[in-house]
């Protein structure tokens, strides 16, 4: 009786235990979402439009991106397109592109957040507010500030060398350009430290999109489009130059590329440039290439004032 009743003791805990693994195995996949069934975000755009927020997705287009071996451009077919929704928050914007798109809308690849200038004037806390919550958000997507319409930068701004232009400024504002450092690359994570932190400013680097100065390859100044304009003469680029800044949680007024550049110098988080200035000797240019670089700040305190003593220390060669 005793051996009849332990192997039934055996049977319920096996059964038990059988149980138990098919719910652990099944509870991490419950509400998956194929790949295939995406929509991913690379770039999004905030602006001010009159009582509602003008909310801009620039979603990649991986059909296109998979032709001519991820080139883009395949068949006609551009690397990205951009949806624009209005909601009365960036939450029901969201909702509102979910109701459009037959995908589901991810951010699991987003590059890059672009606030429109007449929202940062206004401030943008409630939008922060909203990228530092989400559970998709990293600390390290880049926060920029356009001069004009963050739309405008979405629409029209198109990397000469990049098919997407999320890659592109994830890739510029990595490179932390060494040659010509005149805007000023910040993370989510640092941009909300320096909105909360007493005693700081928030800074980020102010985007445009200005006329594409280089000819495409394979492309003939005389190309024209459908109305027979010159093709090549509509084509904009995105220009990364000087920053905006914030204080607190509103946009203040701008740094110009020589102003941003001597931010990141103070902050010693300049790494490398080149500077023209005419040697005092003579009345020539000449062309300062700088490999490495540090600063000691030190303040001097003088009964009610306090200043700052700066000594930067460059090495380079001419």
């Amino acid at each position: 009786m005793k051996t009849k009743l332990t192997r039934i003791r055996m049977r319920v805990i096996s059964l038990l235990l059988v149980i138990s693994m098919m719910v652990v195995s099944y509870s991490g996949c419950w509400s998956r979402v194929e790949i295939e069934k995406m929509s991913f975000i690379s770039v999004v755009g905030v602006d001010r439009a009159g009582s509602d927020l003008l909310v801009s997705f620039q979603i990649v287009n991986p059909s296109a991106l998979a032709k001519n071996g991820g080139t883009g451009g395949g068949g006609g077919e551009p690397p990205v397109f951009v949806l624009s929704v209005k909601g009365r928050t960036l939450p029901d914007a969201l909702a509102k592109i979910s109701q459009e798109s037959p995908r589901a809308v991810r951010f699991k690849q987003l590059d890059a957040v672009v606030l429109g200038e007449s929202l940062g004037k206004e401030g943008v806390s409630h939008i922060m507010d909203f990228f530092a919550r989400h559970w998709e958000m990293r600390r390290s997507i880049w926060i920029i500030v356009a001069k004009g319409s963050a739309q405008e930068i979405l629409l029209k701004g198109a990397p000469v060398q990049e098919k997407v232009p999320g890659m592109a400024i994830k890739m510029l504002m990595d490179r932390r350009d060494r040659l010509a450092p005149t805007h000023y690359p910040i993370k989510l994570g640092d941009f909300l430290n320096g909105m909360s932190m007493e005693g700081t400013d928030a800074i980020a680097s102010a985007v445009s999109v200005e006329p594409m100065q280089e000819k495409i390859a394979g492309e003939s100044v005389e190309d024209k489009d459908e109305d027979g304009n010159k093709a090549a003469a509509e084509k904009k680029e995105i220009v990364f130059e000087g920053a905006g800044v914030f204080r607190g949680a509103k946009l203040v007024g701008y740094l110009g590329p020589h102003e941003a550049r001597g931010v990141l110098w103070v902050s010693g988080k300049i790494q490398g440039g080149i500077y023209t200035v005419p040697p005092p000797s003579q009345g020539t240019l000449g062309s300062l290439v700088t490999e490495k670089s540090s600063v000691r700040v030190k303040p001097v305190i003088s009964k009610d004032n306090i200043r700052f003593q700066i000594n930067i220390y460059d090495e380079g060669y001419v």
